[in-house]
């Protein structure tokens, strides 16, 4: 499952990677960086197939480990509270 030298991925479908990592929905990345969420959508398409990915955890899985995304790019959340049973 190796990227093509000669097709890397694009800066902006690097950057939507980011905000895909970082829990944004596809309207939310939209917002964000001033695209239509039907540009966001095709741009995830291209990159799930040039990385061989099923969907986007995958496709985010494999970006860290190939170095598009950095783990510091991606805080965690804080812990919830567990959930308690009702008697």
């Amino acid at each position: 499952m190796s990227l093509p030298v000669d097709r890397p991925l694009t800066e902006r479908r690097i950057q939507i990677l980011r905000h895909l990592a970082n829990g944004l929905t596809t309207d939310e990345i939209a917002a964000e960086i001033h695209i239509g969420r039907n540009s966001v959508l095709t741009h995830l398409q291209y990159t799930y197939r040039q990385l061989g990915a099923r969907n986007g955890a995958h496709a985010v899985a494999i970006a860290m480990v190939r170095g598009f995304v950095e783990p510091h790019e991606v805080p965690l959340p804080a812990p919830r509270a567990p959930l308690r049973r009702a008697k």
